[in-house]
């Protein structure tokens, strides 16, 4: 990697931990220059403003987990392959960025007020590829014909916060933490997302 890439790689590491710590607007370009190991003239030189900053640190963030959902698509046949894949590779993108679920998390508790326009684009194709998996699942006579927002916000919900969480439980129920590792948390949603949560002739 070259000593461009290497600083903004650290740059863009460090300004992921200042927002995922404080948000957009409690973040500071100086303590973020700070985290870095570099002054801030050398930051904006390499990256830009904090706008830039954000904007670049959600959009490596996302790709990520587009590349996730790619890799799901391009290695399943049916809805239901489909279905697992995306949960294991969310899974496991949120378990390698641990930051992003915080940033995510922080900028939709905010209704994204601060969120850049190439971000909303991320989301909206999220929202599209769930959309067009249930049609598929429905289709195929695999799905009911459910909402594929309400889908999409349990999946990415609940991945997000298991992953966050995991330290906190392992605490409060050291017996019994819960789903911890990424493939632990994409069976456990796995399970609840095909059976529901009553038994099997249960009204």
């Amino acid at each position: 990697m070259s000593p461009k890439k290497m600083d903004e790689k650290a740059i863009l590491d460090a300004a992921a931990e200042e927002f995922a710590e404080l948000g957009f607007s409690g973040a500071r370009v100086d303590a973020i220059a700070k985290r870095a190991g570099i002054n801030k003239a050398m930051l904006y030189y390499r990256i830009g403003d904090k706008e830039e900053l954000y904007r670049r640190v959600v959009l490596r963030g996302q790709a990520g987990i587009q590349s996730a959902m790619m890799n799901a698509v391009a290695a399943s046949t049916t809805a239901t392959e489909t279905m697992v894949s995306i949960l294991t590779g969310i899974a496991e993108n949120a378990a390698e960025n641990r930051l992003m679920p915080s940033i995510i998390l922080r900028e939709l508790a905010g209704n994204a007020k601060t969120l850049p326009e190439e971000g909303r684009d991320g989301i909206r194709k999220f929202m599209d590829a769930v959309r067009l998996l249930v049609t598929t699942g429905v289709e195929e006579g695999t799905f009911r014909n459910i909402d594929p927002t309400a889908l999409q916000f349990i999946v990415t919900g609940a991945v997000f916060m298991l992953s966050l969480t995991k330290e906190m439980r392992q605490e409060l129920y050291p017996d019994n933490p819960g789903p911890v590792t990424a493939e632990q948390i994409s069976e456990a949603l796995n399970d609840i997302i095909s059976h529901g949560i009553l038994r099997e002739g249960a009204e």
